[in-house]
């Protein structure tokens, strides 16, 4: 359980929990006194790989995690068919409240922009979840387990000009947006429906007409060179691939 993990692990782990946007959250009922309380939530993972919760506090995983702030949250590949034989991790940690107007709202809003409007109903607070163990598993058979400090990346040298970055990319390179979406998730979109929501270590999500993605990178970018050679690799890896693809669709000349 303690072994040295290996970055490549992490990486994969993180990156998953960035594709998925909902886990099962657990908690220790307390109207059942011992037994774990399941239920769905949305998320948001820091760049330090905290995790960010917005519940209601009339919500019962809201009261179990007041009482007792020990729990989990399982992310897994929804899309894949084989839930044994695909990729999930569990974060095990403790929750604490951080209040309605912390620093990491508007990450968190940006994502699910829906969640602005719980703003003034039903109480809704933000939680944070900072793990104690992650457990991953890549596939059948692969398991590993992280400790806090394997898990935790260090803060980007870019995080100041995240913004910057992001609004480079809708200047300049939303083409290159909608080829990215295309070659990993074979979705066509109009530059104009395309929205850069966020730069992350692992890759970036955006937003094509109401739809969410994650684009990821091959390994962690903590400097502005390493995301812009990122930037520029999955460019040309995504033209690359979808030149080829309509060339084998293109009639054989005469």
């Amino acid at each position: 359980m303690d072994n040295q993990p290996a970055p490549d692990h992490i990486f994969n782990a993180r990156c998953l929990m960035r594709t998925q946007h909902t886990g099962v959250l657990s908690t220790v009922s307390l109207s059942l006194k011992g037994y774990p309380f399941g239920s769905v939530t949305p998320y948001w993972m820091t760049d330090n790989g905290d995790l960010i919760l917005y519940a209601s506090d009339i919500a019962q995983h809201s009261r179990n995690m007041k009482a007792d702030s020990k729990v989990s949250v399982c992310v897994f590949d929804s899309n894949k068919d084989d839930s044994q034989a695909n990729a999930r991790v569990t974060v095990i940690g403790d929750a604490s409240v951080i209040g309605s107007d912390c620093e990491e709202a508007e990450s968190y809003f940006t994502l699910y922009p829906q969640a602005r409007a719980y703003i003034n109903a039903h109480d809704f607070q933000f939680y944070r979840i900072t793990p104690t163990r992650i457990r991953y598993i890549g596939g059948f058979g692969e398991i590993h387990w992280f400790k806090p400090e394997d898990w935790h990346y260090a803060t980007p040298e870019w995080v100041e000009h995240k913004q910057g970055m992001i609004d480079h990319m809708h200047e300049d390179h939303k083409d290159a947006l909608a080829l990215m979406l295309e070659h990993q998730y074979g979705v066509k979109a109009n530059e104009n429906d395309i929205e850069m929501l966020n730069a992350c270590i692992e890759g970036f999500h955006i937003n094509a007409a109401g739809n969410v993605y994650f684009i990821k990178y091959d390994s962690p970018c903590l400097a502005p060179q390493s995301v812009r050679a990122a930037m520029v690799k999955l460019t040309h890896a995504a033209r690359s691939a979808i030149n080829k693809k309509s060339d084998r669709k293109s009639p054989s000349a005469a």
